[in-house]
């Protein structure tokens, strides 16, 4: 009877232990299948961030290009006045291209759907700092500059071409009411040196925008490359 009762104990505990085993493994598989699927959807993200940056990338590329041009004219005009050059027809295009905005949207679905995911979850975490920094540092620069920009343009600019132009087409030319007397006006000089500060200061925050977003776009294909 001792021995039947012994090799019943034996057998219960081999059960169990198969059980417990077969839940551990159970759990395992679950978990990873879990892990595998997390990792399914930051690489997804991660690719859709990359998809923004190179969109973004292109319109910045041209957005730097406007911003470069409209620099150089503006000290092509101010260093007319400084030098008392008294303007003419010939510099309607240039005082056309003085009051201009330019900018874009930032696009971060892709960063926002990895904030939801958890950014601690990227492997690199020097990635996860470049990203932080470029959207949350970077980004908002940017933002703040074309602010500054667009009130530039509101408060300064269109009350000062409404008095002093009698023709202006945006982006295209700007005619004065009299080119002498907007030769001289000290108004319009440091209007002109203000406004280039400005767009001095959305050329810079564009390009560490572009900088960066191009050395994030090397980073995010290390890092699907590592996934595979």
């Amino acid at each position: 009877m001792e021995n039947k009762t012994g090799k019943y104990l034996k057998y219960a505990i081999g059960e169990i232990i198969l059980v417990v085993i077969g839940i551990l493994i159970a759990l395992q598989i679950n978990n990873w299948n879990e892990h595998r699927k997390q990792r399914a959807s930051i690489e997804q993200s991660l690719l859709e961030v990359r998809n923004n940056m190179v969109n973004d990338t292109l319109k910045m590329s041209e957005v730097i290009k406007k911003l470069q041009e409209e620099v150089t004219i503006q000290k092509e005009v101010i260093d007319a006045i400084k030098n008392e050059i008294i303007l003419d027809s010939t510099y309607n295009e240039k005082l056309g291209k003085c009051s201009l905005i330019n900018g874009m949207p930032i696009t971060q679905t892709g960063f926002n759907n990895l904030k939801e995911l958890g950014l601690g979850n990227i492997k690199n975490q020097y990635l996860e700092a470049e990203l932080i920094n470029y959207y949350e540092t970077l980004k908002k620069d940017f933002e703040i500059q074309q602010g500054y920009d667009q009130s530039s343009f509101r408060e300064y600019w269109i009350p000062y071409l409404k008095d002093n132009f009698k023709d202006y087409s945006y982006r295209n030319y700007a005619i004065p009411k009299n080119y002498k007397a907007l030769s001289r006006d000290s108004e319009f000089l440091v209007l002109l040196k203000v406004n280039m500060e400005t767009r001095e200061g959305t050329l810079r925050s564009s390009n560490n925008l572009q900088t960066s977003s191009k050395n994030l776009i090397s980073l995010i294909d290390e890092e699907l490359k590592l996934g595979k």
